[in-house]
């Protein structure tokens, strides 16, 4: 087992995602380059300053700006929208491995609709699989089909409701997104055939498992094994499941146990990673973060190592937040030093900034207000606007 500080560990995850910019992540090539180390990144389709995939990307890829993202996903088609942790994006090379995970969401979309009173969506799939071969890709809200759900919730529609089910069981891909409407087409036209033809690589559930565990764990870059946001997703949310599927791979020397000072848990990092562990962090730079960025994908494990205590409050009523709608963490060297809430940016026009919360405890120093200013002008960069404004 490994011991390490605090400290450590914060400059190993800072290192590791890249957020203190030593890596050359430029472009398209640098996009790629995170998603083989990190797997996925998860989507959310609320669009404030950017939607989470962006917002992940912005702050490790120099200069990045969203149509990279949109031009690897639905032009050059090396990335692509699938089910991981939740709704995510990953590389298409790992559509075969996630082969269970479309049967499972088959399982689960069968009896939900069930209890939905909308099966009646499953006669529409054969519909829909003819119009896309005889017209081609379609927006989703152009499916012809005057069926509606005539229960009370659930989709209003039932050819939405086919869509989705032919969509996570592996029948259709995403041909394009218009804002956040989807553009359909028969998986087989956007991925080439020895990815959907071939066999699922795993024997057993039980193997599939242990590569998922290892891969969520690089997900996260270090990860405990407490029950949470790192391990949300079908297979692997049961921990009994996990502490076998962990003692295996420690065994057999795929994933490093760490330990680190003050925190009454085991960590794990995959075996491939020990070389991000690096003492000494250099850098003054600062990053507005992701809501859901990967590092902060377990909200307790940030608080432990990080003693940053953030919650995601865009569903939660107005009168119970306690900061803002939509709030960006700010990451100054290894410490969160503050968050702030921006006003939807569209177009061309100032970042408008609500407010801005100073963490307790925190120095606020001349090179870490210059670094956030630094920051504050690749953020405009990133969304093509020249200035901000503070109204707080």
């Amino acid at each position: 087992m490994i011991h390490i500080s605090k400290e450590e560990a914060r400059n190993y995850l800072v290192r590791y995602h890249n957020l203190d910019g030593i890596e050359d992540f430029y472009g398209e090539e640098g996009v790629l380059k995170y998603f083989r180390r990190v797997g996925s990144i998860q989507y959310d389709p609320l669009n404030v300053v950017g939607r989470n995939p962006d917002l992940v990307l912005q702050s490790r890829i120099k200069d990045y700006s969203h149509e990279m993202l949109g031009s690897l996903l639905y032009e050059k088609r090396c990335l692509l929208d699938g089910w991981d942790k939740m709704m995510s994006i990953y590389s298409r090379e790992d559509w075969p491995f996630f082969s269970r995970v479309r049967k499972e969401k088959e399982v689960q979309i069968k009896e939900l609709l069930k209890r939905r009173n909308s099966v009646e969506a499953f006669q529409l799939i054969d519909e829909i699989r003819i119009m896309l071969k005889e017209q081609g890709p379609l927006q989703s809200n152009r499916i012809p089909t005057k069926t509606t759900n005539p229960g009370s919730w659930g989709h209003r529609k039932l050819s939405s409701a086919a869509l989705d089910f032919m969509f996570h069981t592996g029948e259709l891909g995403i041909y394009n997104k218009i804002n956040t409407q989807k553009v359909y087409d028969l998986i087989e036209n956007l991925l080439p055939h020895n990815l959907i033809g071939g066999a699922d690589p795993f024997q057993s559930d039980h193997e599939f498992c242990k590569w998922y565990v290892k891969r969520r764990i690089g997900s996260v870059g270090l990860l405990w094994n407490k029950n949470g946001g790192g391990w949300l997703g079908d297979f692997i949310q049961k921990k009994e499941l996990r502490n076998e599927i962990i003692k295996e791979l420690i065994e057999e020397g795929e994933i490093l146990e760490i330990q680190v000072e003050g925190i009454n848990a085991v960590f794990y990092i995959r075996k491939e990673d020990k070389e991000f562990f690096n003492n000494k962090l250099e850098y003054r730079e600062a990053r507005f973060l992701a809501p859901l960025d990967n590092m902060l994908w377990d909200r307790e494990m940030t608080k432990a190592i990080f003693d940053f205590d953030y919650s995601w409050e865009v569903y939660v009523p107005i009168n119970k937040r306690k900061y803002g709608y939509y709030v960006l963490p700010v990451l100054y060297k290894n410490r969160f030093v503050a968050r702030f809430e921006p006003e939807i940016h569209r177009n061309n026009d100032p970042l408008v900034i609500k407010n801005w919360w100073w963490e307790n405890d925190i120095e606020i120093t001349a090179d870490m207000k210059s670094a956030i200013e630094n920051e504050f002008e690749n953020f405009c960069r990133y969304l093509h606007c020249e200035s901000v404004q503070m109204k707080f």
